[in-house]
């Protein structure tokens, strides 16, 4: 039951006899959708007994124009005029706007309710894949990109890839044949370095103590702190991260050598025997007993096709 003071607000406006103020607090309240069956009783009661309050002079039409204009959203083309010539002819429109209002605040309130259980869409996650010893991985990204993985490497990129611009991390060793975009730049960000493409085919590894990157289609940039060098095919930009200078050194490179660990095969030039041997231990996932009395410092040459 409303308070003595709202009722009186109420039956104030009723008789067109409220302030502004008072005006403004009767839409406030009327936009909570349990004020209207409270409201209605009240109206219904005071025109049931005009002569307790409520006088048959006041203006309906006025009353309710002021009811539809500030309760209700304006609709362009939709004006309506409220023509009252009787106590009866107020009570049906007023029931009526009842009806119309109350249905527009229940579908606001329902609007308001969905808008805050609705969800956030598709979050951004970040997707890895990491690869073991002897493990060898071949991504497709959405763009057509493909990237082939090497064993005991981590590749790391966002799932939104693709939509805004094209980053990925490594962590190892992966070759990356990009698929040209000049408005997304191909990023890869490895172990503090940066190698911007546009569309290319190049190697990059963090495994040794010197990492590489080697191009072997198109052109890359390579940044490393606050240097920066651009590659031509056939050249490789190589550099220390143990060393406090990150000075980038560009030199030639045997493609066979650097990219033949794609098409599965091991590709050594004056290569150490321990290093070789490091290397096939990594590849195959297997241990090698080594006799003491080989001599593991010399160098060798060669390829090793993984048939296993």
């Amino acid at each position: 039951m409303l308070n003595n003071l709202k009722k009186e607000l109420v039956i104030k406006f009723l008789k067109g006899e409220s302030s502004p103020i008072e005006e403004q607090r009767i839409f406030q309240w009327l936009e909570n959708p349990d004020a209207w069956e409270r409201f209605e009783k009240l109206m219904e009661e005071q025109f049931e007994n005009p002569t307790k309050s409520v006088d048959n002079g006041t203006d309906y039409t006025r009353l309710l124009g002021k009811i539809h204009e500030r309760v209700l959203p304006a609709t362009s083309g939709d004006k309506r005029s409220f023509q009252l010539v009787s106590l009866k002819s107020f009570k049906v429109a007023a029931s009526l706007i009842l009806v119309l209002l109350g249905g527009y605040f229940l579908s606001q309130s329902g609007l308001k309710r969905n808008e805050k259980t609705i969800p956030p869409s598709n979050p951004i996650k970040s997707i890895e894949r990491i690869t073991g010893i002897g493990e060898k991985l071949t991504l497709t990204m959405p763009d057509g990109t493909r990237i082939i993985v090497n064993s005991e490497s981590a590749i790391q990129f966002n799932s939104d890839y693709g939509r805004i611009d094209r980053v990925v991390a490594l962590n190892g060793e992966a070759y990356f044949d990009v698929v040209p975009d000049s408005l997304k730049p191909f990023k890869v960000e490895a172990n503090g370095a940066t190698t911007l493409a546009l569309g290319t085919a190049f190697n990059i590894s963090t495994k040794n103590t010197g990492h590489q990157v080697a191009l072997t289609e198109g052109r890359v940039k390579v940044e490393v702190g606050k240097n920066t060098v651009h590659l031509t095919p056939g050249q490789m930009a190589v550099w220390d991260p143990a060393k406090q200078a990150t000075e980038i050194q560009i030199q030639d490179f045997n493609v066979e050598k650097v990219t033949a660990w794609k098409d599965g095969r091991l590709a050594f030039e004056r290569e150490s025997l321990g290093r070789i041997i490091e290397d096939l231990e990594i590849w195959y996932g297997v241990t090698f007993k080594i006799d003491p009395n080989l001599d593991i410092t010399q160098r060798i040459s060669g390829s090793f096709e993984n048939k296993i």
